[in-house]
């Protein structure tokens, strides 16, 4: 009798877990992707309405998915979800957001979009993804967003850009693409849009043919080309013709060679095409230019005129009367007077012409109503010789000529300058604070010069710098903190220096996505405090250094292998011992580099992941040996953990109060 009354207790006792189990494992609706649409937008998220146009900001509110939120009472609304960890976007993930105009999806984690995710944005005139971790772009990508202007996708790292991924956008005027890893861009990709802005930057480009690529951008009135390793061969004769053709008024950054080894740092421009094919010079690398009138059409079946493969360049912009209606973009001034949503507003509008120093020539600069000041190879040998000083300059060439010295005074009325480039003169050190008045500065170039060591106090000031060019130098010391006051550097070119170590943390806080070290005099890298600093790396070129292949260079072999594919550039080649001289790093074993490591873990040189232990009342649990425990799993180990304490401590008290 006794035993059956203490069985009643225990059933009692395993019905209130399996009860509090259920209750406890259910899931909560606000937290399921995949719940009913209950909780209104504005509730959620901050909103803000200026001037009867609506800006929702979700940023960094991660519980909550754009699909479980109900869009705003409002004719038309701008949407902010970045910072939010989205990894892949579904099919109708914003379906219900009919009249969003601008959507920010950018610094998420996004990896992967499928088709169909836009899918109801059909008032979408801007839409950003930069910052994320995109690494294609497919032709189902922008399904549902026809009425597109504005795509910005840079710093990513997309590889391939699908053919017609771009077909269905016959309105878009603006693309940023700069700092991916776009090797070739795909053949008529921009046959049916409208480009006038096209930003190529930092990309891994080689060559723009004109038929299927520049026939189709006659229309554009800014392209930037910089930091790409354009192989100045045959190849790229029309990207050269195409180029001298354009009007003036047409901003064109910079395309330097490359390849091959003797055009190596020349301007595209500055070469002649003897230089460039010297077995072909004739008609079949010439591109000539119709005029206007001479000009064949075609309409697509969307309604949009473009021109034919036979037909030549389009060499004058697109009329303008109004600039910002023609610049395809929503504005600050067209939608609100406040840039709420720091959506970058180009405009065509050509501002007067403003004095140019006498030695120089100055070009407008049409993006941001600047100045571009020409002053290179004009035997200058110092900055005081430009005068008058320009108004408004945003990009200065001062290079290939004699400067040996710059002082801060050299740039008082310089401060809105965007690019400063200083290669190729006699520079031998460079004072402290020299560019802290520069704070706009985002690009610096101080190449092909004589600077022998790097100290923290050059760079004062230069808070926005993001393109650092330091290669052809004789720099063999760099001082810890150099980089410290440069927390926006993404490339640092430090290639063909006299370099043989870099100090701990040198790169600590330094969000740098391109680094190039080639051609030093490393024999030894530290992965620890110094390559283990670059989270953000997406390019990292170490050819051409002496790499004594042995035990110490085990941690970087083990940290290259850990890279996702295509970061390392080019190979990694031993010079010593001389049995692994001239062997690629990364095909030696880790045991035939380091006899040490025969009879010994491997972990000596990782860094192992510890197992995350939890105690429970029956036992501990570890995290499994492969890796960290997912989210999703640790979550459910605390629950079942929770549970099994609750029901261990009323087990007890169900027996005790049986056996009273």
């Amino acid at each position: 009798m006794k035993y059956i009354s203490s069985l009643r207790s225990f059933c009692h006792c395993l019905k209130m877990f399996v009860w509090l189990f259920l209750f406890l494992s259910t899931p909560i609706s606000s937290t399921n992707p995949d719940s009913e649409l209950t909780l209104e937008i504005c509730s959620v998220c901050s909103c803000l309405s200026v001037e009867n146009v609506l800006y929702v900001n979700c940023e960094k509110v991660a519980v909550y998915r754009p699909n479980q939120l109900k869009p705003p009472q409002s004719n038309f609304y701008h949407l902010n979800f970045q910072n939010n960890l989205l990894i892949i976007l579904y099919p109708n993930t914003f379906l219900n957001f009919t009249h969003a105009v601008s959507l920010q999806l950018g610094n998420n984690k996004l990896q992967n979009i499928e088709g169909g995710a836009f899918q109801g944005l059909s008032a979408l005139k801007q839409l950003h993804l930069n910052n994320n971790e995109l690494k294609v772009l497919r032709a189902d990508t922008f399904l549902g967003i026809e009425n597109l202007e504005y795509l910005q996708a840079d710093y990513n790292l997309i590889k391939y850009i699908e053919r017609g991924a771009f077909n269905k956008l016959h309105k878009l005027k603006v693309l940023i693409l700069n700092d991916n890893l776009i090797s070739a861009l795909p053949d008529n990709i921009f046959r049916f849009a409208s480009l006038t802005h096209l930003d190529i930057r930092g990309n891994r480009i080689q060559k723009m043919p004109y038929i299927g690529v520049l026939e189709h951008i006659g229309r554009v009135v800014e392209l930037q080309l910089e930091d790409n390793p354009w192989n100045c061969t045959c190849d790229l004769l029309p990207l050269k013709a195409w180029l001298e053709n354009m009007p003036y008024n047409i901003y064109i950054g910079e395309a330097i060679c490359e390849t091959p080894s003797d055009l190596y740092g020349r301007l595209l421009k500055e070469t002649n095409k003897q230089e460039l094919c010297s077995m072909g010079t004739g008609s079949d690398f010439d591109v000539r230019i119709l005029p206007p009138s001479m000009e064949t059409t075609f309409t697509t079946p969307g309604g949009h005129t473009g021109q034919t493969s036979q037909n030549r360049l389009a060499t004058k912009p697109p009329k303008t009367t109004n600039p910002s209606k023609n610049s395809g973009i929503v504005s600050g001034k067209s939608v609100s007077n406040h840039n709420l949503s720091q959506i970058v507003s180009f405009q065509t509008r050509v501002p007067p012409l403003t004095p140019c120093p006498s030695p120089c020539v100055c070009k407008t600069h049409p993006s941001d109503l600047g100045l571009s000041v020409n002053c290179q190879e004009r035997n200058l040998e110092s900055m005081a010789e430009l005068v008058p000083k320009p108004i408004n300059a945003k990009k200065l060439h001062v290079n290939g000529n004699y400067i040996k010295q710059v002082e801060q005074a050299d740039f008082a009325e310089f401060e809105g300058l965007d690019l400063l480039h200083l290669g190729s003169n006699q520079l031998t050190m460079i004072q402290g604070n020299v560019f802290c008045n520069l704070t706009n500065l985002r690009r610096l170039y101080l190449n092909g010069n004589q600077i022998e060591r790097l100290s923290p106090e050059i760079f004062n000031g230069l808070h926005n710098l993001q393109y650092l060019y330091l290669e052809y130098n004789v720099i063999r010391e760099i001082l810890g903190g150099t980089f410290e006051s440069m927390p926006n550097l993404q490339l640092l070119y430090l290639n063909n220096n006299l370099l043989r170590s870099l100090p701990a943390y040198i790169f600590s806080g330094v969000p740098l996505a391109r680094l190039n070290i080639r051609n030093n005099h490393f024999m030894y890298l530290p992965v620890s405090g110094v390559l283990d600093q670059l989270k953000s790396l997406t390019q990292i070129d170490l050819e051409g250094n002496p790499w004594d292949c042995t035990c110490d260079l085990v941690a970087l072999k083990l940290w290259l292998e850990k890279l996702s594919e295509g970061i390392v550039m080019k190979e990694v080649k031993c010079e010593t011992p001389v049995q692994f001289a001239n062997i690629e790093l990364r095909s030696l074993k880790n045991e035939v580099l380091c006899p040490k490591l025969v009879n010994k873990p491997s972990t000596q040189y990782t860094s192992p992941i510890p197992a995350i232990t939890f105690t429970t009342p029956l036992g501990p649990m570890k995290s499994p040996p492969g890796g960290p425990v997912p989210l999703s799993i640790l979550i459910l180990s605390i629950l079942v953990v929770l549970i099994l304490t609750v029901f261990v401590a009323f087990l007890p008290s169900c027996f005790c109060s049986e056996t009273k």
